[in-house]
């Protein structure tokens, strides 16, 4: 997560802002059986990668860990974590695994499509934040260099708007007001923004309200949805409903277009899936006589995106909205290779064996818990 690693008579200390290669002196602030935590008190080696965080609130929210590193170095560390996660997990000599360099962005800032943050009241200002690490304390944030420019320009317009409104704040400290997230969602290759609003209740005067966001320049979409449970980890856990304007708004990924609803998944940083996509069909290197098999395929962006250069691909995912999704975005973009099943994947999987139909490549992207044995061993 960022933290440099020592160890203390053989007890690894946890130090956040130190840097491979550094000398500090650390002062030790929580003990657990395994493992420690510290934090700087003095540099007696200073890193040639250390660099001046571009952010304001760089140690103080828990947005970002890695910003007193130099990118090049960031992308060294985002390798090795990827090796430390084999060398933990994987029962095995990992000698013999190829892991190949990150592949970083010419300008890694301003790329986030999305930002979905908890509301406050400071004074009679709206705001919004993102919380300390590891803590309930909300640090309030003017702009996020993470953003992109189009979400941050119509977080700050939506902000005034209801402050001058005089919206009903949620305040979790004393269970009282309605407002707890703002979720905006926008593409800036297409200008269209999305604006959703989780409430503990249903107000009639504060639905009327959000009625006039759709004002805002680049809105095209506002919505609303019930999460009435403080202690919810979801942030949208019921029904997302459309107050006015369209219910779904336009994105791109390369030459394909979708349609992304409020409670869609989308990739976050559209430039990067790009090049992830890209290394996908350099692996393929396709010849346009392909089966591809993609697993755990969501809204089926990676099938997509390689559906014109191969035969045919068949998307699996239980997941019944995103398959949903997935179809539509295939008829969008005049694709007719392209076929996708909702369900367990075993299942499928079985089925096609039957059919005698055998892929050529299979594209595998599991949730974090990874496959199931019985799909692991199948394969």
């Amino acid at each position: 997560n960022g933290e440099g690693i020592a160890y203390y008579k053989r007890l690894a200390v946890f130090i956040p802002n130190a840097i491979v290669g550094e000398v500090v002196e650390v002062k030790i602030t929580k003990v657990f059986e395994k493992y420690a935590y510290g934090e700087i008190v003095k540099f007696k080696k200073i890193s040639e990668n250390r660099v001046k965080p571009r952010c304001d609130y760089y140690e103080k929210c828990g947005g970002c860990s890695l910003q007193h590193m130099d990118y090049n170095e960031q992308l060294v560390q985002k390798r090795n974590m990827v090796i430390e996660a084999f060398e933990k997990y994987y029962d095995g000599s990992i000698d013999g695994i190829p892991v190949y360099n990150t592949i970083g962005m010419k300008n890694p800032w301003n790329y986030r499509n999305k930002t979905q943050l908890p509301a406050r009241h400071d004074g009679e200002k709206v705001v919004v934040g993102i919380y300390a690490q590891d803590t309930n304390k909300l640090v309030y944030i003017d702009k996020c260099l993470i953003e992109s420019k189009l979400i941050s320009d119509t977080m700050s317009k939506v902000l005034d708007y209801l402050t001058k409104a005089e919206i009903d704040v949620y305040n979790p400290r004393f269970r009282q007001g309605n407002l707890r997230y703002i979720i905006i969602r926008g593409f800036e290759k297409t200008n269209e923004v999305q604006v959703t609003f989780v409430l503990m209740k249903e107000e009639p005067r504060i639905l009327k309200i959000f009625k006039d966001v759709l004002k805002i320049e680049n809105v095209k979409s506002v919505n609303y949805t019930i999460n009435n449970d403080p202690k919810s980890v979801e942030i949208i856990s019921n029904k997302v409903i459309n107050i006015c304007g369209s219910e779904k708004i336009n994105g791109t990924l390369g030459d394909l277009k979708f349609n992304i609803s409020p409670d869609s998944f989308f990739q976050l940083n559209e430039e990067q899936t790009i090049k992830l996509y890209d290394e996908v069909k350099k692996a393929i290197d396709p010849k346009g006589d392909e089966k591809i098999l993609d697993l755990f395929c969501g809204i089926g962006s990676i099938g997509l995106y390689l559906a014109k250069d191969v035969k045919e691909v068949r998307g699996i995912d239980n997941n019944r909205a995103n398959i949903v999704n997935a179809r539509e975005f295939a008829a969008m973009n005049g694709l007719d290779n392209v076929k996708f099943y909702c369900s367990n994947i075993l299942p499928n999987l079985d089925e096609f064996d039957k059919e005698r139909y055998v892929p050529d490549y299979l594209i595998i992207d599991p949730p974090r818990k990874g496959m199931e044995l019985k799909l692991i061993n199948y394969i």
